[in-house]
């Protein structure tokens, strides 16, 4: 086991972090105010995936919120001078969020296989209310799964520092992050895999193929975004937890380092989801090209017909 005095700083990650997390929280808050106030103003029906996806837009919110904080962090060298009780506060809010971010994710690719490879089981027929249901028990399993955060060390709070032996609850926020990748993205996988070689079976016509174009790039996203997002940091965990047991301070410290701008980009999750809500609802869409268009300087663009309560999903 490294020695306590292992830990190293490097102003350049650092500084490269703290950038990485100001810019995700400044594109997530615009992404995800955006796709809230579409939700509000153009969705006209709720479905249990729009129930999902409303979800999925809160929880990015909150991550959002949250990053700011996380920044000062690593703009102060890793340290955080507004007391412990408030670092176990942003700790817990932020694996909180991001397992809702995952759960609801996950709970749209579900959603869709349902629809799409078993449309005649009677799970389809849940109503919007139900799914507000299984959403208020998705946060409430979260919040007892997320709980043991604001039990961390000082030493392990917000950041993972290599100072002798983790403690129980930072063994278990390990524990808890590698079940959130490995068993969510295994689903998706499996979902979508099945949904493409469902379409692919089914949509023959020729008229039929630009739907079957859509559901394929649906899949596509949620697939590279889990894995983007959350695929570098998991495999960058498994490196630092190798070090500590077999390697020095140097090769913990480097690996320690790569876990941080690893870590990172899990936050990447809040800018990246509202690409699943352009694949989800033409709404969206609309939505986001009028905020491009409008930073661009170039107006108000008029909307192509459409209905509104068209659906991908």
């Amino acid at each position: 086991m490294p020695a306590a005095n292992c830990s190293r700083h490097s102003n350049a990650v650092e500084a490269t972090v703290a950038v990485l997390l100001a810019l995700e929280c400044g594109l997530g808050l615009l992404g995800n105010v955006v796709a809230l106030w579409t939700f509000a103003f153009r969705l006209k029906v709720y479905k249990p995936y729009a129930v999902y996806l409303l979800n999925l837009v809160a929880a990015d919110l909150l991550l959002a919120v949250c990053l700011p904080f996380h920044a000062a962090f690593y703009l102060s060298h890793k340290t955080w001078p507004l007391g412990h009780a408030s670092c176990r506060g942003l700790l817990f809010l932020q694996v909180l969020s991001r397992g809702a971010g995952i759960a609801f994710l996950t709970a749209v690719a579900v959603d869709r296989y349902f629809r799409v490879v078993h449309p005649r089981l009677r799970v389809n027929l849940l109503s919007p209310r139900a799914a507000w249901g299984v959403s208020g028990c998705v946060w409430l399993l979260l919040l007892g799964l997320s709980h043991r955060s604001l039990l961390v060390s000082e030493a392990e709070c917000p950041g993972l520092e290599p100072r002798g032996e983790l403690s129980l609850s930072a063994l278990w926020q390990e524990a808890l992050f590698s079940a959130q990748f490995v068993l969510p993205f295994g689903l998706i996988l499996f979902c979508n895999a099945r949904i493409v070689r469902t379409l692919r079976g089914r949509l023959r016509d020729p008229d039929r193929q630009p739907r079957l174009q859509r559901a394929r790039a649906l899949v596509t996203v949620v697939v590279v975004l889990f894995a983007a997002c959350f695929l570098p940091s998991f495999l960058a965990r498994v490196l630092v937890a190798v070090s500590r047991g077999v390697g020095g301070c140097r090769v913990l410290g480097a690996m320690v380092h790569v876990s941080d701008v690893t870590n990172g980009l899990t936050y990447l999750q809040s800018v990246l989801n509202p690409a699943v809500y352009c694949f989800s609802h033409p709404a969206f869409r609309r939505s986001y090209r009028r905020v491009f268009n409008t930073l661009r300087g170039r107006g108000r663009e008029v909307e192509a017909p459409g209905d509104i309560n068209d659906s991908y999903c």
